[in-house]
C-alpha cells in the first residue's frame, strides 16, 4: 500500500451505517469510500437494530455476517459501536456512563431512531478519536458536478480548497457559505433556539452558521476533540431535560429502581405537549425537528465551549453579561463549505458528494402505519415504539391514548369486546468559569425526583411552538 499522505488522507474514515442491511446505495458508498481513502485506515461502524428472542439474535447474526463480507472486500474493518460504549463514554463522566449510552441506543433503536442514534455516536467517535466521520450516502465528486460548483455564485478557489488533515483540528459541513443563517441560545439546557428573547433575561439568541455533521473530522489532543466531547454529553443533556420536563408534567415516568446514569422510560403518554414521546413516535411531524434541533444545538454549543471566547454580546452594553462568542476567522478555519447540485451535497475540499434523499434504513414491506388489513389475533405494531398509535386511534382501537408502557407490543385481545392490550416486549478554552457553567448545564442527570420548581426559566418559550424558528436540518438519509 503507498504511504498515506497527511495532509491529503485523514489517518482513520469511519463509516456509519445502522439499522438493517446495507443497501444498494450504501454499498455503493463504502465502495466509492473506499476507492477515495485507499491508504487511510477504514472502519465501517456498525450498529445492528436488535429484535426480541432467539429469532433476533440470529437476525443481528447475520447481519454481521452481512457486513463482514461486504466490508473485507474492500479492505473495510467492521466495528460493532456497542462493543465499545466503555471507551466512548470515557469522556462523559461523571454525569454519564457507557450504561446511559447502551440505554439511549435501546431506546433509538427500538424506535427506528437510526439518525439519532447515528449522530450521538458521530460525537463519541469524535471526541475519542482522530478520524473523519461519514455515512455510506457519499460518492466521489463527479466531473459534472465539479463544473456545476465552479458555476456556483459562492464558488471560490479558498472556499473550495482542500484543506490539510495533518493540522485541522476541526471541520465540520456549513450550508450557509459563510453567512450567518441559524439562531441559537448556546449552551442551554435545552435543545430548542428559544423566542427571540430567551426568557425573562433578555439575552439574544446568537446568530450562527447552517451546521450539518454528514461529514466532521477531530484530530486527537485538539479542540475538535473537545468540541464533539461537549456535543456528545449536551446531546444526552438535551435528553435528560426533555425527560425532567415530561415528567413534571405528568407525561412521562421512570423506573424508581434506577439511579440516575439509566434512560430507561416506563411510560410515556401521546400528550400533544409531550416532546419525548414526539421524539420516539415516527408518525408525530415534530419528530424530525426535534432529532434535527438536538443535533445541531449540541454541535453549536460544542463548538462555543470549546472555541468561542467571553465576549460582550453584539448591540450590548458594557454591563451586559458576556457570553461565549466564535468569530468569524475561527468559523471560516473549523468549517468547509457545502454546495447543492441537484439532489447532491457536494464536498469540494473532501472530493466528495453526499445523496439528499428521504428515508433512512426504513423496511417498506413492514410499515407499522400501515394498519389498513388487519388480520388474525395479534397484532404487533413495532417493537418498542409508537409508530402505529396515530393511525390505530383513528382506526377506533380504544386505549392508545393512554400511557403505555415502552417497550412494548400492541395485541388485538380475544376479550370482549375485541380491545387490543399491551404487553412489554424483551428489552433488547475558554475561562475556568466559563468552562464549569458549560460542564454544569450541560450533564443534566437522567430524571427520577423531579423538583417541584420550574426546571428552567424559559420552560414557558420552549414549549411555545408557533414560536419556535424552523430549522431546515440538510438530509443525512438514504434510500
Amino acid at each position: 500500500m503507498p504511504e498515506r499522505d497527511p495532509a491529503k488522507e485523514p489517518e482513520r474514515v469511519q463509516m456509519i451505517w445502522f439499522g438493517e442491511e446495507l443497501s444498494d446505495n450504501a454499498k455503493a458508498g463504502l465502495r466509492a469510500l473506499s476507492q477515495r481513502f485507499p491508504n487511510s485506515r477504514r472502519e465501517l461502524v456498525m450498529l445492528p437494530r436488535r429484535r426480541p428472542g432467539d429469532t433476533g439474535r440470529r437476525h443481528v447474526q447475520e447481519l454481521m455476517d452481512g457486513y463482514r463480507a461486504e466490508a473485507q472486500e474492500h479492505g473495510v474493518q467492521v466495528r460493532h459501536v456497542r462493543d465499545d460504549t466503555r471507551k466512548l463514554a470515557a469522556g462523559l463522566g461523571p454525569k454519564y456512563n457507557h450504561r446511559s449510552i447502551e440505554d439511549i441506543f435501546n431506546m433509538e433503536m427500538g424506535n427506528a431512531g437510526y439518525i439519532a442514534a447515528k449522530d450521538l455516536t458521530t460525537y463519541l467517535l469524535r471526541g475519542s478519536e482522530t478520524g473523519l466521520s461519514l455515512d455510506l450516502s457519499h460518492h466521489h465528486m463527479t466531473d459534472e458536478e465539479w463544473q456545476a460548483v465552479q458555476q456556483d455564485e459562492n464558488f471560490s478557489h479558498t472556499a473550495a480548497a482542500p484543506f490539510d488533515f495533518s493540522t485541522a483540528e476541526l471541520k465540520v459541513v456549513d450550508l450557509s457559505h459563510g453567512q450567518d443563517a441559524n439562531m441559537r441560545n448556546v449552551l442551554n439546557a435545552g435543545f430548542q433556539a428559544m423566542t427571540e428573547q430567551h426568557g425573562d433575561a433578555d439575552i439574544e439568541p446568537q446568530m450562527m452558521r447552517h451546521l450539518d455533521t454528514f461529514a466532521i473530522y477531530t484530530r486527537e489532543g485538539t479542540r475538535g476533540q473537545e468540541a464533539a466531547r461537549t456535543a456528545a454529553v449536551m446531546h444526552m443533556g438535551y435528553l435528560a431535560k426533555m425527560a425532567q420536563d415530561e415528567v413534571l408534567k405528568g407525561n412521562v415516568t421512570f423506573n424508581p429502581r434506577d439511579d440516575d446514569k439509566r434512560f430507561r422510560p416506563d411510560t410515556v403518554n401521546l400528550a400533544d405537549d409531550n416532546d419525548l414521546g414526539a421524539k420516539y413516535n415516527t408518525q408525530d411531524p415534530r419528530r424530525a425537528d426535534v432529532i434535527g434541533r438536538m443535533n445541531i444545538s449540541a454541535l453549536a454549543d460544542g463548538i462555543h465551549a470549546a472555541f468561542g471566547t467571553p465576549a460582550t454580546p453584539p448591540g450590548g452594553t458594557r454591563t451586559d453579561m458576556p457570553t461565549l462568542q466564535v468569530d468569524q476567522a475561527t468559523w471560516d478555519d473549523i468549517t468547509m463549505r457545502a454546495f447543492q447540485v441537484g439532489n447532491v451535497r457536494v464536498l469540494p475540499q473532501l472530493s466528495l458528494g453526499k445523496d439528499n434523499q428521504g428515508a433512512w434504513r426504513t423496511e417498506p414491506t413492514q410499515d407499522p402505519s400501515d394498519l389498513t388489513n388487519l388480520k388474525g389475533e395479534k397484532i404487533t405494531l413495532v417493537q418498542a415504539s409508537n409508530m402505529g398509535v396515530s393511525r390505530a386511534a383513528e382506526l377506533g382501537m380504544e386505549g392508545l391514548n393512554k400511557p403505555a408502557h415502552l417497550p412494548y407490543t400492541v395485541e388485538r385481545s380475544a376479550s370482549a369486546g375485541n380491545s387490543p392490550r399491551r404487553t412489554p416486549s424483551p428489552s433488547s478554552s475558554s475561562d475556568e468559569s466559563m468552562g464549569r457553567t458549560a460542564s454544569d448545564v450541560a450533564a443534566l442527570p437522567m430524571p427520577r425526583t423531579p423538583s417541584p420548581e420550574s426546571s428552567h426559566p424559559t420552560d414557558a418559550a420552549a414549549s411555545t411552538t408557533a414560536a419556535r424558528p424552523k430549522v431546515v436540518r440538510a438530509a443525512t438519509t438514504l434510500r
